[in-house]
């Protein structure tokens, strides 16, 4: 699969986040080829400020992978992420990042992700 393919999986997490009135956010993560995590947001049900669909994708792949290293894993994401969602990916270590859109508002992609 290409990035487009895999950015048409993130997109239908977001969805599921729009059915239930969340802010329509969706993530995967890869490795090897393979989809090992996904996940939209929940902070609405979940009412935590972390539920983020990264940070969220991000926890399943540290169970499945079972580490908290993602050092050969791709995070696709709807939107640009925000600063709290930098910081957890900059600290599993993933190694690459693509988001669908740009976020003027929170996005901080270009900032904190250029390592």
């Amino acid at each position: 699969m290409n990035d487009q393919e895999f950015m048409g999986y993130a997109i239908e997490e977001a969805k599921k986040a729009e059915a239930l009135g969340e802010v329509p956010i969706g993530a995967i993560i890869v490795y090897q080829g393979d989809i090992i995590a996904s996940a939209f947001n929940l902070r609405e049900k979940l009412q935590t400020t972390s539920s983020h669909a990264e940070m969220l994708a991000i926890d399943k792949a540290n169970e499945t992978m079972g580490s908290w290293r993602l050092e050969d894993c791709t995070l696709y994401v709807t939107l640009e992420p925000c600063p709290m969602c930098a910081g957890a990916i900059l600290q599993s270590r993933i190694a690459r990042v693509v988001y669908g859109a740009n976020d003027p508002k929170a996005g901080c992609a270009g900032r904190y992700l250029t390592y």
